[in-house]
Order: structure tokens, then C-alpha cells, then sequence
């Protein structure tokens, strides 16, 4: 039976209705109550618990969402920062109790569709551990499908500039089904094997997908370039494939891995606004690359001189924003002999040649297109500098963008630069 054209309108306007965004709050055994909003799909049977990154929520997470539940996948975002009134920030989810998490899984659960987590950054471990309290505590397991983490950081501490790698220990003591989107525009991708062997002696079953030309937190930034628009727009593709793969494994385990030692979370890095002192006495690692236009550079010919080896990236805002005042630090300091070694990482000679070609700098540029010296001198971020001393030693390093020719920092290396 054919329906009259003036009934299609409101048929139409019901099947928008449906996938309208709906807000709800879930009150937990705890006290506290969640800010929810929940994207209903027509059909399916999967849902996405979309856990914020520790920067809070983004508006770029709507139209994901609201294709996800075209696609007949459920979407539930929840405002942890407003649940627990705290400001958005690096650590900002340390003060969220992961028994909370659990709860929150546990009420997802109970709407009888297959549950998937999504955390990026620093939130998969929380994910991991609120998990991990899941399999202790419920014995429906079966019905959580996975952990779907974009740029995964399971650091107890974020490394400093050589500083040995220690894991939060839910990382060696998890068993969830993992699946990890990884931007190559990020430190993370150069340590993903060292995060993915721990991972795995845990149980866990763990597949990777590495995202080319995008960096972390690509789909929630403010600032993202053109293919990081285009690759949003396919995440919701991203996300249904991770979770076909993820099913047949079989849902999350019954019973919890092992977890050596106490649970913990995140340590709030303790960073100096200029560079931190290096243990005393240790040599700078060999350092020998291709420069950028032809030729190569040796670190160990340049003994008897100060040198400044800086790691970059021409996809790095902080690394960019700090190169004029690398380059005001080497004009300043010539005389004292001092040298400034800029390591670019993991791009092709063409594409830094283009991207300096209206960059007032003349300090040698190396290439280290495989992140070979970057895995050998121990760098997890971008940029992260270390200053080397006439004798080889490695005096102070940091990571992040400084402004190098300030009075502090010339208060700072002056001494050095004296000896």
C-alpha cells in the first residue's frame, strides 16, 4: 500500500528523532552522577562507550558519533570532567576512581548490547584498569567486546630525555582485546613494539593500525589539518572494522591477569621551566647521520665543544615554535663554540627541504629517517633536546618547546659554555 506524499514529512522527521542525540544522567552506587550524552542507533546491536581524553570533551566527537549511530552502533559519551568538577588537563583523569569506570561499563552492559571502550591518550589506562575491576567484580564479561585506544600513553612517568621507559602496571597485568589506532605523527609510534610486547605477556590479544599523516589526538584537536579532517570523517569506518576484528576474539576474559604489586595511575610529571640536570656522568650515545643537503655529521668530531642535539619533527607545532630562538641561541653563543645539532625524524629529505625553505635557520640538520638515533638516545616526545658538554657528557635535557635565547636559559648554559 502506497503511503500519501503529505505523511512522508512526518515519517521522516521520526527517523531523524531517533538518531537525535538524547542527554541523561547515570548515578552511580558511589554518589556520583555523570553527565551522559547518548547517541541511539536504529538497529544493530553494539554500543561505543566513548571515554574523553584528559583535555575533555571535543566538539569534533558529535559527528562521529551521530554516523556511528547510523551505522547501528550506539554511542555514549560521558562528561567525566564536569561529573567530577575538574579542569581539563594532563592528569586531569588521575582523580577519577576507576571503580566508577567500572560501574559505568556495568550500566552499558545492562542495555544488552555488545560494549565496546574507545580511549585515547593517557584515558586507556583507566579504561584498562576500570576493566580490570569489571572481571573481579561481574561475571558478564562475555558482553564487552574490547578496548578500541587511539594513541595509547600507559606511562607511569612520561620519560625525560633518555630516562629509562616504566609502565603503569595494569600494563603487563591486563587481558582485555586491544585494538590500537596509531597516528605516525606522534613518539608513540617510534616505542609501539616496546607498549605492545608488555601488552601481550599480559594476555591480552592486541591489533594495531597505524594512521599515516596524522597526529595524536587528531580527531579531537582544534587545529587539525586537512588530512586529519579527511581520516575523522573515516573514523567511524575505523571504529566499525576495529570491532569486527576485535568479536571473534571473544569478549573480555572471565578472569583478570595477574597485576603484580599495587594498581596505580599516573604520575604527575614534576617539569622544570627549563631543562632538567642529567645524572652525572653519563656519555652522550653515538650520533652520526645524514645532513640535509648532502654530506653527514658525526657528534664524536665535534669533542671538545658544547653542542645542543635537539629531536623534531616538521609536524610538531612546539618544535616549529621554537626554532627562531634556536637559531638566536647559536648567533648569541657562536663565539663560545657553541653547537646546535637539529635531528629531524622520520621524514624524507624533499619534505624538510620544502618545510625550511622559508625558515631563517643555518644550524646543521640531520636526518634520522627510521628513528634510529631517536630509539638509541632514548626520545619519547617531540621536541626533546639534550646538552652535551666539551668532554661528551650529557649535562641537562627536556623535552618540549623552550625559548632558548631567554635570560634564564642563558643563565642556565653560560657556565657550561665557560668550562
Amino acid at each position: 500500500m502506497s503511503l500519501p506524499l503529505r505523511a512522508l514529512p512526518f515519517l521522516l522527521l521520526l527517523s531523524v528523532a531517533g538518531l537525535a542525540a538524547e542527554e541523561r544522567t547515570i548515578g552511580l552506587p558511589s554518589g556520583d552522577q555523570i553527565p551522559l550524552t547518548v547517541y541511539p542507533a536504529t538497529g544493530g546491536d553494539r554500543l561505543l562507550l566513548w571515554l574523553p581524553s584528559e583535555f575533555g570533551l571535543s566538539p569534533r566527537q558529535r559527528p562521529v558519533a551521530e554516523a556511528l549511530a547510523k551505522q547501528g552502533i550506539e554511542v555514549w559519551i560521558p562528561d567525566l570532567h564536569a561529573a567530577w568538577f575538574l579542569a581539563a588537563g594532563r592528569y586531569s583523569l588521575n582523580e577519577i576512581p576507576p571503580a566508577a569506570i567500572t560501574e559505568l561499563v556495568h550500566r552499558a552492559v545492562a542495555s544488552g548490547r555488545k560494549v565496546f571502550l574507545m580511549a585515547p591518550g593517557r584515558t586507556a589506562g583507566l579504561a584498562l584498569r576500570a576493566l580490570r575491576r569489571y572481571q573481579q567484580k561481574y561475571p558478564d564479561t562475555d558482553r564487552i567486546g574490547g578496548l578500541i585506544t587511539v594513541g595509547p600513553r600507559l606511562f607511569l612517568r612520561t620519560p625525560q630525555g633518555g630516562e629509562p621507559v616504566e609502565l603503569l602496571p595494569i600494563a603487563r597485568a591486563s587481558n582485555v582485546p586491544l585494538y590500537i589506532l596509531q597516528p605516525r605523527n606522534a613518539g608513540g609510534f617510534w616505542h609501539l613494539r616496546e607498549l605492545i610486547e608488555p601488552l601481550e605477556a599480559g594476555g591480552a590479544p592486541v591489533y594495531t593500525h597505524i594512521l599515516e599523516g596524522v597526529r595524536d589526538g587528531f580527531n579531537l584537536r582544534d587545529d587539525p589539518n586537512p588530512q586529519e579532517e579527511a581520516l575523522t570523517t573515516r573514523l567511524p569506518t575505523l571504529i566499525e572494522q576495529a570491532m569486527d576484528l576485535l568479536e571473534p576474539a571473544g569478549g573480555l576474559p572471565a578472569h583478570a591477569a595477574p597485576l603484580p604489586g599495587e594498581d596505580r595511575a599516573p604520575e604527575v610529571a614534576e617539569r622544570s621551566t627549563l631543562l632538567n640536570p642529567y645524572p652525572e656522568g653519563v656519555m652522550a650515545p653515538p650520533l652520526r647521520l645524514p645532513l640535509l643537503g648532502g654530506g653527514s655529521k658525526n657528534l664524536e668530531a665535534l669533542r671538545g665543544r658544547p653542542v645542543l642535539v635537539n629531536f623534531w619533527a616538521v609536524w610538531c607545532p612546539p618544535c616549529v615554535e621554537e626554532l627562531p630562538s634556536l637559531q638566536r641561541l647559536r648567533d648569541k653563543r657562536r663565539a663560545a663554540g657553541l653547537e646546535i645539532l637539529a635531528v629531524e625524524v622520520g621524514d624524507a629529505p624533499a619534505k624538510v627541504e620544502e618545510f625550511l625553505a622559508n625558515k631563517a635557520v643555518d644550524f646543521p640538520v640531520l636526518l634520522d629517517p627510521q628513528g634510529n638515533a631517536l630509539a638509541r638516545w632514548g626520545v619519547h616526545a617531540f621536541p626533546t633536546t639534550f646538552v652535551i658538554d666539551r668532554q661528551g657528557r650529557i649535562r641537562y635535557a627536556g623535552f618540549g618547546a623552550f625559548t632558548w635565547d631567554s635570560p634564564e636559559m642563558l643563565e642556565l648554559l653560560d657556565p657550561l659554555l665557560g668550562e
